[in-house]
């Protein structure tokens, strides 16, 4: 909560300092910002055979087998200074691939290595591009905006409703119909959230602050028509203790399943930390899905409960009755971070796979950046293969 609150007071601030009574200086103080991206990756397989899946979704979607791939990618974006209480930003994403080491799979997606990750069907996106209002106690997102939290990593078409006017008490609610993601390492196409209704999905939540910035109590729901409803809640705790923080986190979520032949799903996820001022993080976890569902269509917009890579953590994501025992170490110090993790998931009655992820930005300079990241899962089982994934490049920034 403390972090919300915060946001909300800076970005007043930013209101009353730069916002414009005259929408001709609000376009002309816009922002604009870019980067081009030289990025390859590389997948080996080091036992079983190469695996496809597909559960429900493009969140947990991923191809598992022998690929390599290099390609061009350049992301522009402008966001304009606020007229009064309103402001817009556009952004475009495009990539080329320079080379594929496959060019005859036969994938879901297309039939290159790069189409794995990168299959919009022209080559070229709008990214996050919005219209939005503040006011100091309600902020309104609508257009394709990027819903973060709990359940959901990508980007939607939708709007985006927070509002904090009653004291400690933080409302928040979307509706998206159509979802995908444009990043520098993944292009996809926007399809539709709930294929078997029009209505998409709709979220609410209510945050309260209970002991300042110590203590919070979060409860949500999500509603996706012909599909699932869920309900669910968070508690977080923060502690300041000299230089450190030291906090932690327990959820639960629980979905009834719409669908006569799927029975109802739920996760449980608990996590502590320390933090070192800016510099340092330290988490351990535990997550656990439901016997007979796993996750169900929970993590159907994707997740931030699980900490692996948006292609990692297939096992935690996509099978049921999973475990996940993990710790993470996060740092940043001036233009370098990375950050590490290091899980085991059980699942099923006797599969096990452990995974570690890495994954770090060194800046060259001010606008040139090196990216690296590391997947490896091992110990493997029959569902989902050992396998190495190594993937980064070279940003420009402009």
């Amino acid at each position: 909560m403390f972090q919300k609150l915060k946001f909300f007071s800076i970005f007043l601030l930013f209101i009353h300092a730069f916002a414009y009574d005259n929408i001709d200086e609000a376009l002309k103080n816009g922002v604009t910002k870019g980067d081009i991206i030289l990025f390859g990756d590389y997948q080996k397989l080091s036992s079983k055979s190469s695996s496809i899946i597909t559960p429900n979704n493009l969140s947990t979607y991923a191809y598992l087998g022998n690929t390599g791939y290099i390609l061009g990618n350049v992301r522009l974006g402008y966001t304009s200074g606020f007229y009064k209480n309103v402001r817009a930003a556009i952004s475009f994403a495009a990539a080329l691939p320079i080379y594929n080491h496959h060019t005859k799979l036969l994938l879901p997606t297309g039939n290159t290595d790069s189409q794995k990750d990168f299959f919009n069907r022209n080559q070229a996106a709008i990214g996050e591009s919005f219209l939005e209002y503040f006011d100091g106690d309600t902020n309104i997102k609508l257009g394709r905006i990027y819903l973060a939290n709990e359940w959901s990593n990508m980007l939607s078409d939708g709007f985006w409703f927070r509002n904090k006017t009653i004291n400690k008490l933080l409302i928040e609610a979307f509706w998206a119909k159509t979802y995908g993601r444009i990043d520098y390492y993944q292009m996809t196409d926007f399809r539709e959230i709930n294929s078997l209704s029009l209505f998409g999905i709709a979220n609410l939540g209510i945050k309260y602050d209970i002991f300042d910035e110590l203590l919070s109590l979060k409860a949500y729901s999500y509603f996706a028509p012909n599909v699932f409803t869920a309900f669910g809640t968070r508690i977080n705790a923060l502690f300041n203790v000299w230089n450190l923080k030291i906090g932690g986190e327990f959820g639960a979520t629980y979905s009834i399943q719409h669908s006569s032949n799927t029975k109802n799903a739920y996760v449980i996820d608990t996590n502590a930390f320390i933090n070192y001022k800016e510099y340092l993080s330290f988490k351990i976890g535990y997550i656990h899905t439901s016997k007979d569902s796993g996750m169900g269509n929970l993590n159907i917009l994707g997740d931030t409960i699980t900490p692996f890579f948006v292609w990692g953590g297939k096992a935690i994501r996509t099978q049921k009755n999973a475990n996940l025992f993990y710790g993470s170490l996060n740092a940043k110090f001036q233009q370098f971070t990375f950050s590490l993790t290091y899980g085991t998931t059980s699942f099923g009655t006797h599969h096990r796979q452990n995974e570690i992820d890495f994954t770090t930005e060194i800046g060259i300079t001010n606008n040139v950046f090196m990216l690296f990241n590391l997947l490896n899962t091992h110990l493997d089982s029959q569902v989902i293969p050992t396998t190495t994934q190594i993937n980064g490049g070279i940003r420009l920034r402009f």
